[in-house]
C-alpha cells in the first residue's frame, strides 16, 4: 500500500507542475501580447525614440497569434541601436552623478 501512495504522490506532483509550466507560458504570452499592443498605441516620434518604426510593428505579426512579436521588435531595435554605434549613443561631457563609493575601488597591489 505505501507503494502506491508514493507513486500515487508523485503523479500528482507531475501534473501540478505541468500545469504550473503551462499557467506561466500562458502568463508570458499575454504580457507579451500587452506590451506589443502599448508599442502600437504609441506615436511615430515615441517609437523613434526606442528605436523603432510602425513597419517594425507590422513586421512582428508574423509571429502569428501564440508568438511573442516583442521578440522580434527588440531584434529590430537592437539591430537599429548596433547600426548607429557607440559613438552616437555616448554623451560628451562630466558625469552628473557624483562618485558616493571612492573607497570601493580595488587598490593596486604591490609587486615585491
Amino acid at each position: 500500500m505505501p507503494m502506491f501512495a508514493t507513486t500515487f504522490s508523485s503523479a500528482v506532483l507531475s501534473v501540478v507542475a505541468v500545469v504550473r509550466r503551462q499557467a506561466e507560458v500562458l502568463r508570458n504570452w499575454r504580457e507579451a501580447r500587452l506590451s506589443y499592443r502599448t508599442l502600437c498605441e504609441m506615436d511615430g516620434k515615441t517609437l523613434a525614440d526606442l528605436g523603432l518604426t510602425r513597419s517594425d510593428l507590422r513586421d512582428a505579426t508574423v509571429a502569428g497569434f501564440f508568438g511573442d512579436p516583442t521578440v522580434i521588435v527588440a531584434a529590430r531595435a537592437k539591430e537599429r541601436q548596433w547600426r548607429r554605434g557607440a559613438t552616437a549613443r555616448t554623451l560628451a561631457g562630466p558625469s552628473l552623478v557624483p562618485d558616493i563609493a571612492p573607497g570601493l575601488r580595488q587598490q593596486p597591489v604591490a609587486c615585491g
